[in-house]
C-alpha cells in the first residue's frame, strides 16, 4: 500500500531518498580522494563545478522532501 496525492499519481519517497544518499555518497568519496580547491587548473574548476552542481540537486531533492538543506557542512 503507497501514498497517494490529489491526482492518483503514487508517491514512493524512497526512491527519491535513495537517490539522494547515493549521491552524497559518491560526493564524499569523491571530495575525500580528490582536492578541489589545490587543484590545479583546469581540474579546479570542474571540480568546483561538481561541488556546486551536486548541493544544488541535494539542495532541491531535500526541498522536495520538506528538509530545510543546512548552508554549509
Amino acid at each position: 500500500m503507497g501514498v497517494y496525492d490529489r491526482l492518483g499519481v503514487r508517491l514512493e519517497f524512497h526512491r527519491l531518498t535513495g537517490y539522494l544518499y547515493g549521491l552524497a555518497t559518491a560526493f564524499t568519496a569523491f571530495f575525500e580522494s580528490c582536492p578541489v580547491l589545490r587543484a590545479p587548473e583546469p581540474a579546479r574548476g570542474g571540480r568546483l563545478a561538481l561541488c556546486h552542481l551536486t548541493a544544488r540537486i541535494l539542495r532541491t531533492g531535500l526541498d522536495l522532501l520538506g528538509i530545510e538543506a543546512p548552508e554549509r557542512m
